[in-house]
């Protein structure tokens, strides 16, 4: 067992410690206990910035989803009611218009989705993919050092990249929403044990050593150890050099280590040739347990700063997914497809809201992180969208789109933004915002400005 430092890419201060052995590497929380007196005023200041791109499938129920009133004066929807209480910390944007998300004739899904976070026109192709790319890797482009791991990938549903899905669409269209470069997209972690693992990894890059071998993590897993057992007596040794305050926040943050560890646990399998995959389908009703289990795998990314960009796809374009525990035994697509059918409204209704708790859940534990005076939730952004409006329509015009997080300061949340349709308030404005809030300087998609409106200006 070690303690080692991540140091600041640029200037060489020690901000973070972590923990490693036997091919693990624990980060830690900043611990003001641990920094250099030369270093200290440059950590209270060194907040993290984070984005986090949010995709649901098929769009929504429009008369439920859309508020009523705009500006700081409107009210919560049936779909939002489980964000009541973070009210502050969001806003909803009515109106605006992802016209490169329009397929070549057809194909609204993957063209849709393919332009949620890149606002770029896919060519429709099974064999040759051009896109853009999209907001959260532009990130990573611009500041590839960031973190230990550049990003992170993670969806509820697997799927290929290679063949075609929608309409001569390449697949790669619909299963991933992060895209790196204009013809790569890159594949997402549906398996949250694998999540953790990595974050847990060892690493020769920033100061970390041991690197963890896949050897070593199915070890830890045979002989049924967590893996703070590996770092357990650094840990205690290190809570001994630790002043009040600092000693309870380590406490917290390795118990929740271990019980998120536990987590992903529950929601995995680990067959006979110990290759990590999703549990068999999770069970009929537990989409919640494995989109909590992600939300918290993203929370204790975040708090030990191992990365601070995230792709999610809680279901891929086209889903067939059912949802038996609220009452929808059909696909989730086919729902979308309502045809004005009252019922299907009020299943189609009941999914979206679905989406929205997950949502909740993942906001309420990211507020619950004190960050210096603030916290996690407000120096985050979250962009939560879908690849169409309505599904029955397949519009690509009044997009459902919800902004949450502070972004620092830079977002002025508690409203709803609407924009008329006639105006054509770019898509890409809203992302290229976004953008700005996690020190980005390009403009994304068919983006021309940030959308003044979303900022702090």
């Amino acid at each position: 067992m070690s303690i080692g430092w991540l140091k600041d890419n640029k200037r060489g201060f020690r901000r973070r410690a972590f923990l490693a052995g036997a091919g693990t590497a624990v980060s830690l929380p900043i611990l003001e206990s641990l920094i250099p007196r030369d270093s200290r005023a440059f950590a209270a200041t060194d907040t993290a910035k984070r984005l986090i791109t949010y995709y649901v499938p098929n769009g929504h129920n429009m008369a439920t989803w859309r508020p009523t009133g705009q500006g700081k004066d409107y009210t919560l929807n049936v779909t939002h009611l489980s964000l009541m209480d973070l009210k502050p910390d969001f806003m909803i944007i009515s109106g605006l218009n992802n016209q490169p998300g329009v397929p070549d004739v057809v194909g609204d899904h993957a063209a849709g989705t393919s332009a949620s976070f890149t606002a770029t026109h896919a060519l429709k192709s099974t064999t040759m993919l051009k896109l853009g790319v999209s907001v959260d890797q532009m990130i990573v482009n611009q500041f590839p050092k960031l973190t230990r791991i550049p990003s992170m990938q993670l969806g509820m549903e697997e799927g290929k990249l290679v063949g075609g899905c929608d309409s001569g669409y390449g697949c790669a269209y619909s299963n991933s929403i992060s895209w790196s470069t204009a013809t790569t997209a890159l594949t997402k972690i549906t398996n949250p044990q694998v999540a953790f693992d990595l974050l847990f990894m060892g690493d020769t890059s920033g100061g970390m050593s041991t690197p963890a071998s896949q050897a070593d993590l199915m070890k830890r897993r045979v002989y049924r150890k967590s893996v703070l057992d590996f770092v357990i007596n650094g840990a205690t040794g290190l809570s001994a050099k630790l002043g009040t305050t600092d000693g309870r926040k380590l406490d917290e943050y390795l118990t929740g280590v271990r019980e998120v560890e536990r987590e992903v646990e529950t929601v995995t399998v680990m067959p006979a040739s110990c290759k990590p995959v999703m549990a068999a389908a999770v069970p009929s009703g537990a989409w919640d347990k494995l989109a909590q289990t992600f939300a918290d795998v993203m929370v204790l990314a975040m708090q030990c700063d191992v990365t601070r960009v995230f792709s999610f796809m809680f279901a891929n374009a086209v889903t067939g997914r059912t949802y038996p525990a609220l009452g929808a035994t059909r696909g989730h697509h086919d729902i979308s497809h309502h045809g004005g059918i009252q019922a299907n409204l009020d299943l189609l209704t009941k999914i979206s809201t679905f989406e929205v708790q997950q949502l909740a859940y993942l906001l309420t534990k990211m507020k619950a992180i004190p960050e210096g005076t603030n916290d996690m939730l407000y120096n985050s952004t979250l962009v939560f969208t879908s690849d169409v409006s309505d599904g029955n329509r397949h519009n690509h015009d009044d997009m459902p789109v919800l902004v949450a997080g502070h972004g620092g300061g830079m977002l002025n949340t508690a409203q709803h933004l609407v924009y008329p349709a006639a105006g054509k308030i770019k898509h890409g404005n809203m992302l290229t915002a976004a953008l700005r809030t996690v020190g980005g300087t390009d403009l994304v998609g068919d983006g021309d400005a940030p959308l003044p409106e979303m900022l702090n200006m």
